[in-house]
């Protein structure tokens, strides 16, 4: 495995060279081989041997040897072709990676985040003195760091791989020349996948009774080729779709007595899950008529017993859906015939009944849920929908039929309306405590959806917006948002799908510029007061999702202080990049002051929750307080056009990961591009940790923390613009305005602060 300071150092110059020498060598050889420069060449020569009178001896021996040497030209070139193609491959792939590595290392140094020389990532900074100072960081920017790190050193440690093991085929010919090569790495790859092929099955037949060194070596396999069509498209097929099914029913253990696997085995069986799950996925993408039947022949067994007494088809699939990225058309059928069979007759005891599973059967390695819903293959099914966000997107847009006379039923309102209104909606297994692990993965296949990034991306991309059929889906994933807007709108319906908060508040700060332009909209004044102008709407492909909606999502959102977080640092980023950008200072003064809005709805809502939550205790409100006001700054540097795409930021919201801001400033090669812009990054880096006051002890003192929070960019501003102290006092006056009115906006009862 390449480490990080291995990746880091390396010096590619010479394998720079060495691409250059075979280049070379392969044009000398051609000419040898096949002529062309007017000289003496193999391709003449075996065709003169070939034509000429052989006598006796000469015509049985002396002609063979001929031609033959002649054909060794051909295959030298062959293998010098081969050779150059793949360090010429090689160089780019570690060039490449390379590249990735420094901006991945400097991105997340400027969030206080450093690796050591094999990648581990930790808190703080390391000095040019060697000295290094400690840093507070979230667990989970951490995580996300080293996950990046992990997958860049990983495939720069497949490259080398393939490469190496490439030209060490092409130097175990030591009495002879391949007469076949590679064209390509990733021919290269594919000629190795299927060479491994049989060793791979050969260990999946012996199923559970792999030792666990074979099942090391079986993962191992599965891993090296889990991203390759060939050995994936192949792997899948010979075992049959009941036989892949089978296979980690098998191995995952049960139903059977004996014992349950061991530490050791657990941890091998957890990368087998992972390894075999992402196979298949690649697997899924082949449209060959055997891959064809593979996916039909897994979707018709999601009805039946995997095994005698064993779970059923789509509880097995499921598990092994968790990770990689499925097919689409797959994956929106499959989700249609799951909710079918849920449908038709679950029979006593619903859902929770119809997915128990044996004591003795695990299909989980770690265990993530509790015994009573660790069999929902729902759960699976919206992880793999998590990951591919066109899927989801089609997902939750469609409908599906039932068995025995049921209508047609929104896959929305199946999976997600609880109201009165929907018809015979899902019933979620619980747990022992009353909770519905369900709910999380619902909301990371809606963040997928209505996002356009998978829920785990570390470093996600802006969905491209360059063809009719990228506009016609984010106009999709815009009406999906339009109707989570208007089902969540009050805490109690959030509350009721427990886990689902932290992915609507994600949605809501990925889609904070359309929030800001449904809230301007004071009794439907929108289209008079010039709003479409205001906020671009054409340009930024903004929706209308209703003034008074938009209100009731975000005072129920923004009640909660993770939530609460994500909004705010949304708001503040948003707003302040739409000033910057603003064609005229009357557009930019409006945004700012419709900005301060927002925060005072922002900010009365989480004052409320607070309030009625900690009525009858000082101490426990005094302390929601202090963390209220201790909110993270923005690590802007790193993410305003740092490779994130144009008119987007990357931030951080308290236990969600990264997301993906909306922003007005365009940026080209991460360089600001005017003056105010320049200003406004500025100020943003440099009060990166000025958002906070250091004593909050009573309702009054957050609520300055949070006018001075909101009034920082407008100042900012007005600064820029070089405003005289009268016109700074009426710009003032008229954000404190705003901001209350932002307050009485989410207002429902002061009651009790």
């Amino acid at each position: 495995m390449v480490t990080l300071q291995e990746l880091r150092d390396l010096r590619l110059g010479k394998l720079g060279t060495a691409v250059s020498h075979w280049e070379q060598m392969v044009r000398k050889l051609t000419a040898l081989a096949q002529g062309g420069d007017g000289g003496a060449n193999a391709a003449d020569f075996a065709a003169k041997a070939k034509a000429a009178d052989w006598k006796g001896d000469n015509a049985t021996v002396t002609k063979a040897f001929t031609t033959k040497t002649a054909q060794q030209f051909t295959d030298i070139l062959t293998e010098a072709r081969s050779i150059h193609a793949v360090l010429r491959d090689a160089h780019t792939a570690l060039a490449g990676h390379q590249r990735s590595l420094t901006s991945a290392v400097d991105r997340w140094h400027a969030e206080k985040i450093s690796f050591d020389s094999g990648g581990r990532a930790y808190g703080g900074s390391r000095h040019a003195d060697n000295s290094a100072t400690a840093e507070h960081v979230p667990p989970e920017r951490l995580q996300a760091a080293a996950t990046e790190i992990a997958a860049i050193l990983e495939a720069a440690s497949e490259a080398d791989r393939i490469a190496s093991r490439a030209l060490h085929r092409h130097a175990r010919s030591t009495h002879d020349f391949d007469e076949t090569g590679y064209r390509s790495l990733k021919d290269a790859d594919r000629a190795q996948g299927l060479a491994d092929l049989n060793a791979a099955l050969q260990l999946a037949g012996k199923g559970p009774d792999m030792t666990d060194a074979e099942l090391e070596r079986f993962n191992t396999l599965v891993r090296q080729h889990r991203d390759n069509p060939a050995f994936a498209e192949n792997f899948a097929t010979r075992l049959g779709s009941v036989g892949s099914l089978e296979l980690w029913r098998e191995l995952a253990g049960g139903p059977h007595e004996g014992p349950r696997a061991g530490r050791a085995r657990a941890e091998l069986l957890a990368d087998t899950q992972k390894f075999l799950g992402t196979t298949l996925a690649t697997a899924s993408h082949g449209t060959s008529p055997a891959m064809t039947s593979w996916k039909s022949g897994v979707i018709a067994a999601g009805d039946d017993r995997i095994g005698a007494y064993g779970p059923y088809g789509f509880q097995v699939s499921s598990a092994l859906m968790r990770h990689g990225t499925w097919d689409t058309g797959f994956l929106t059928s499959y989700g249609t015939k799951l909710i079918e069979f849920e449908r038709s007759d679950p029979g006593y005891g619903g859902t929770k009944n119809l997915w128990s599973l044996s004591p003795q059967q695990q299909l989980d390695y770690p265990r993530s849920d509790s015994p009573l819903t660790a069999g929902d293959p729902m759960h699976g099914f919206l992880q793999a929908l998590s990951h591919n966000p066109e899927a989801s997107l089609d997902f939750f847009h469609g409908e599906t039929g039932g068995r025995n006379g049921l209508h047609e039923i929104s896959n929305f309102d199946y999976l997600v309306d609880k109201s009165s209104e929907s018809d015979h909606p899902r019933v979620w297994p619980t747990d022992f405590n009353g909770k519905t692990p369900g709910y999380e993965h619902l909301g990371h296949a809606l963040g997928a959806a209505t996002l356009g990034y998978p829920h785990d991306a570390v470093n996600p991309r802006t969905p491209a917006l360059d063809t009719p059929h990228h506009a016609q889906e984010r106009e999709s994933r815009l009406t999906l948002m339009d109707r989570l807007v208007r089902y969540y709108g009050d805490s109690e319906t959030i509350d009721q799908q427990d886990g689902i908060r932290p992915s609507l508040a994600r949605m809501a700060a990925g889609h904070i510029d359309s929030l800001n332009y449904s809230v301007a909209n004071f009794g439907d004044s929108g289209e008079m007061s010039g709003r479409d102008l205001v906020y671009e709407k054409d340009r930024y492909h903004l929706k209308d999702f209703d003034r008074g909606a938009s209100r009731s999502f975000l005072r129920a959102l923004a009640g909660d202080p993770d939530a609460y977080e994500t909004l705010s640092s949304a708001q503040q980023l948003y707003g302040t990049s739409m000033m910057a950008a603003a064609g005229s200072a009357a557009h930019a003064e409006s945004i700012g002051l419709q900005s301060i809005y927002m925060h005072g709805a922002f900010d009365e809502a989480r004052s409320e929750a607070i309030g009625k939550e900690f009525a009858d205790d000082a101490e426990r409100r005094n302390h929601e307080l202090e963390k209220q006001a201790a909110w993270r700054g923005y690590v802007t540097s790193a993410v305003v056009g740092a490779g994130v795409g144009v008119g987007t930021a990357l931030v951080t919201g308290t236990g969600v990961g990264a997301i993906l801001i909306p922003v007005a400033i365009e940026t080209v090669g991460g360089a600001v591009e005017t003056h105010v812009e320049t200003q406004t990054m500025d100020w943003l880096k440099a009060n990166e940790h000025d958002n906070s006051t250091e004593a909050i002890k009573t309702m009054d003192d957050a609520h300055i923390a949070g006018e001075n929070r909101a009034m920082t960019p407008l100042l900012a501003w007005a600064k820029s613009q070089g405003l005289a102290p009268h016109e700074v006092s009426e710009l003032s006056s008229n954000a404190e305005s705003m901001y209350v009115k932002g307050g009485n906006f989410s207002d429902t009862d002061n009651g009790r602060r």
